[in-house]
């Protein structure tokens, strides 16, 4: 295995969005330092996307979202595979790196029994950073075939209120975003979750928004008699499209919530996405349980649910680890909350 340092441009875009120089740009922002590199294996290569962030003052934090992508790869023990590449990359990153921590992709379709690491150096975290489980819509039939797989719950949405809202991308001005983050504070509010910034939100959106861009994210609007009522925010990349956050007023007898996707699942047609990606249900063994009251509304568009390992650290220093999980469970534990919207946002 040989595993080279390339710039962030060189990520490819056949895999996770969360793997791309978007993504690298979005993270960087926030005060991860994206790391790029070229993983050489004997007849197979992969680029993998890493961020670095500062802990505990004089150490540092690496975390991979969404690769390697096992199933692609034509390897004999993926444990094995896994640990060595662990091994490797410690020589390419910062030397402060306490652990990496793994958030391998979405593989196994409508099975639990996922793989779970836990040689002497893998730590299974307590909560995983993304989703151990979510919805895909298989989009490689057209927009078409996918509303005839969409189930009678959400054929019945639709019936109903497609024609009480019109649906449309956000305008480029201040207002129209200013107008949905006042409902998505509201929806937090009502919901029991907790809200991201607006600059964050903003730099999302403002992020590959260069004619050649070929990741970027879109806000999606519905309006009802001229007022914005709700909204998505939806990642697309030439892979998949994924729905990151939503947000919605409380109206008799309507919802624009399956309208709206039903617009962005259009959308990732016509872009070519692969998969429209309905981000985050409750993963195996009930973990992951605060996103259970999600899967009718998900499992109502047709999709297919998968399921990945739970997030994993590799342990390069084990004594700062332990200080460090010990500070983990205790943020989770004041600032994690039960109830989320329809539409968890990757945390991490």
């Amino acid at each position: 295995m040989e595993i080279q340092r390339i710039e962030v441009t060189e990520l490819s875009l056949s895999g996770s969005a969360l793997q791309t120089c978007y993504w690298a740009q979005v993270k960087q922002n926030m005060g991860w330092k994206p790391y790029a590199f070229k993983v050489q294996l004997q007849e197979e290569s992969f680029t993998v996307l890493v961020l670095v962030k500062s802990m505990l003052y004089l150490f540092s934090l690496a975390y991979i979202p969404f690769a390697p992508r096992i199933n692609s790869l034509s390897l004999v023990h993926t444990e094995s595979f896994l640990k060595e590449f662990c091994k490797q990359l410690r020589h390419v990153l910062p030397r402060t790196a306490f652990t990496l921590r793994l958030d391998l992709p979405f593989e196994e379709i409508n099975d639990e029994n996922v793989l779970e690491l836990r040689s002497s150096k893998f730590r299974m975290c307590k909560e995983s950073v993304q989703p151990e489980a979510t919805v895909r819509i298989d989009l490689k039939w057209g927009y078409k075939a996918v509303t005839i797989g969409y189930r009678d719950r959400a054929k019945r949405a639709l019936r109903k209120t497609s024609q009480d809202f019109e649906v449309g991308q956000a305008s480029k001005d201040a207002a129209s975003f200013k107008r949905w983050y006042a409902i998505y504070l509201e929806t937090a509010r009502r919901d029991g979750f907790s809200a991201r910034s607006a600059s964050y939100l903003r730099s999302l959106l403002e992020i590959g928004q260069g004619e050649d861009s070929a990741v970027y994210c879109k806000l999606l609007l519905a309006t009802m008699k001229r007022k914005i009522v709700g909204g998505i925010i939806v990642l697309f990349s030439p892979y998949e499209a994924v729905y990151l956050y939503g947000a919605s007023k409380r109206l008799d007898g309507v919802s624009c919530s399956y309208v709206l996707q039903d617009y962005a699942i259009r959308m990732a047609c016509e872009r070519g996405c692969s998969y429209y990606d309905l981000y985050g249900i409750c993963g195996p063994k009930e973990r992951g349980s605060h996103l259970k009251g999600l899967e009718v509304f998900k499992l109502a568009f047709g999709g297919q649910p998968y399921y990945r390992t739970p997030s994993t650290d590799y342990v390069y220093h084990p004594l700062v680890w332990h200080a460090y999980s010990i500070s983990e469970k205790m943020r989770y534990r004041f600032k994690r909350r039960v109830k989320l919207q329809e539409g968890d946002q990757p945390n991490s």
